[in-house]
């Protein structure tokens, strides 16, 4: 292993911290208004300062692999066309025909065509988003259809991703905005990476709440008990901030192991499950054998469309490899994700909602969504109710 892996540093301060028998920061408690989760107002501060010209991931790169294969994502409070063309680039655009507005494909998930007619009168776009058909085209005089090509997206394939920005005058910028994180994401190896399969569902709990669940080691083998929480040890974790972004960690029981290991043997994969948080709404959980990259997109105070993306290292080729990579999905999104994760933010909503606490805690264990905050504060300002 290299040492100048920027996931080397977070592994050793975990190290550190079970040599020492200490959490990673000195112990405090800390308090957030339960208003910063409910407040209408607040929440439309939050679309315009957070996500309304920002690069967001909408899926992985792999989803999408040959030309004429689209997607459509309706998640953003934008109806976008993700694409990829017959030169293989994939790009994104406003799904939105340039003659009447019709919203002009719809795929949910992944389907393949060689071009996209409206439904209303039948225009017709190749895949880079030019108008290449006009029934009666002779009723538009002095009409250049060069004009009426579709409202492409700053859109990026990279380090294995989909990176999109909702705002068609927006900009990029992956390299100074990622930092370091790109190097883990192309450590990880998700460029080279196979797409297993995906899952769009909408929950009942503010989207922040369900950023804070990946950002402590204090709840790991309590909630998750009756799922995986036997293969971790309890309160070992750690958080680092990478610019508006957290590469957190938790030691599964394996981590032991490690300490007695040279750096070029630990297992980022198996030692521990890193859980990086990629601004402004996207966790990457790296299992052992697949990746869950987890979408979150804002609906209102107290509803969020949860997308779920798995990777794995590449397409299983036997029916055995298949079902591994099912019942592992299938553990993950039911028995954890759902029955577990987004159902306590479910019940954290329902507790806000109902006015018992005027403020959370947070305690020593819980050092991530102090992180989050910090992060949050910087783009939004202070929460003012």
């Amino acid at each position: 292993m290299n040492i100048s892996d920027p996931r080397y540093g977070l592994f050793q301060t975990l190290q550190q911290c079970v040599r020492e028998n200490r959490p990673q920061d000195p112990m405090a408690t800390s308090e957030v208004d339960c208003r910063y989760y409910t407040d209408p107002a607040w929440f439309d501060h939050e679309m315009k300062t957070i996500f309304s010209d920002v690069p967001l991931i909408l899926g992985p790169a792999s989803m999408l692999k040959e030309p004429g294969e689209h997607i459509t994502h309706d998640h953003t409070g934008k109806p976008i066309l993700l694409v990829r063309g017959r030169d293989r680039k994939l790009r994104a655009f406003l799904n939105v025909c340039r003659h009447r507005g019709v919203r002009l494909a719809d795929a949910p998930e992944v389907k393949r065509k060689p071009t996209f007619t409206c439904p209303y009168h039948h225009w017709t776009y190749a895949l880079d988003g030019e108008l290449t058909h006009v029934p009666v085209e002779e009723s538009f005089p002095d009409f250049d259809k060069h004009c009426r090509s579709l409202v492409a997206l700053p859109t990026e394939e990279a380090h294995g991703l989909v990176w999109v920005n909702p705002n068609k005058e927006g900009t990029l910028n992956l390299p100074g905005f990622l930092g370091n994180i790109a190097r883990d994401l192309d450590n990880f190896g998700l460029a080279d990476d196979h797409f297993f399969k995906q899952t769009v569902q909408t929950r009942q709990c503010n989207w922040k709440l369900i950023v804070e669940a990946f950002q402590d080691g204090y709840h790991v083998t309590r909630l998750h008990q009756r799922s995986v929480g036997g293969f971790f040890l309890d309160c070992v974790a750690a958080q680092e901030r990478e610019q508006q972004h957290i590469r957190s960690i938790v030691a599964r029981k394996e981590f032991a192991e490690s300490l007695q290991l040279p750096p070029e043997q630990w297992d980022f994969r198996n030692h521990a499950s890193f859980a990086h948080f990629i601004w402004p709404n996207t966790i990457m959980v790296f299992h052992p054998d697949y990746i869950s990259q987890m979408a979150l997109y804002p609906q209102s105070p107290s509803e969020t469309v949860v997308v779920h993306s798995c990777v794995i290292d590449r397409e299983p080729l036997s029916e055995a490899e298949l079902a591994h990579y099912e019942r592992g999905f299938a553990m993950i999104e039911d028995g954890v994700f759902n029955a577990e994760d987004l159902h306590v933010c479910e019940q954290a909503q329902i507790g806000m909602d109902s006015g018992a606490n005027d403020t959370l805690l947070i305690g020593g264990h819980e050092g991530g969504l102090r992180n989050f905050y910090e992060i949050v504060e910087e783009t939004t300002g202070p929460y003012r109710p």
